[in-house]
């Protein structure tokens, strides 16, 4: 083999995902972030058990419902992206302008910002949701609307990250978008309608 094929050559868990080699050490180390609130989470829960199951359920379902609501807060600056990329898709953005700057200029640095931090946001989030999710079948699963949307969301939630490792190569034919609508919704009415 040649000297420049193997300096070039990828390796790692994401390096025939993420082709840029920045983006895929903060997605690794975000991803590793995201393991490690996942097993403290396991080891907070396990280590409390006999405290947290020994709470008045109302004390209990506060707890885990303050985890499910930073979650809630993540994935929506996550989602974020959808809509200011959409904006700066309008030809008319060109011409507005906010007395000398041009709202075009604003967008662009704000879309940098939400593509930059999309998936670290969404890795930590989706680490504080199995936490909330943990807790909330911890205590027993109840055949009620806010155990079975939360269920659905969750499971919606798994295909997504997939379809965002694909969405790195642009092979994912739009199914990550589709399903982060999809995911949206379910997640708004989860936490709004419960």
């Amino acid at each position: 083999m040649k000297q420049g094929s193997l300096s070039q050559r990828k390796t790692g868990f994401l390096a025939n995902f993420i082709a840029n080699p920045k983006e895929r050490r903060r997605t690794n180390l975000f991803l590793m972030m995201m393991v490690v609130v996942i097993l403290a989470e396991v080891l907070f829960v396990y280590l409390d058990r006999q405290q947290l199951m020994a709470q008045d359920f109302r004390q209990y379902k506060g707890t885990f419902k303050q985890f499910g609501s930073i979650a809630q807060i993540g994935f929506y600056a996550a989602v974020s992206i959808y809509p200011v990329f959409l904006l700066l898709k309008n030809k008319q953005l060109k011409r507005m302008k906010w007395g000398t700057i041009e709202l075009k200029t604003i967008l662009q640095f704000v879309g940098k910002l939400v593509r930059t931090w999309h998936v670290p946001i969404a890795l930590l989030s989706t680490g504080v949701v199995f936490l909330h999710v943990y807790m909330a079948i911890l205590r027993g699963f109840k055949l009620d609307f806010t155990y079975i949307s939360g269920i659905v969301t969750v499971l919606v939630l798994l295909p997504l990250m997939y379809m965002g490792l694909k969405r790195f190569k642009r092979k994912d034919r739009n199914w990550h978008l589709k399903l982060g609508i999809t995911f949206l919704i379910l997640f708004f009415i989860h936490a709004n309608f419960s």
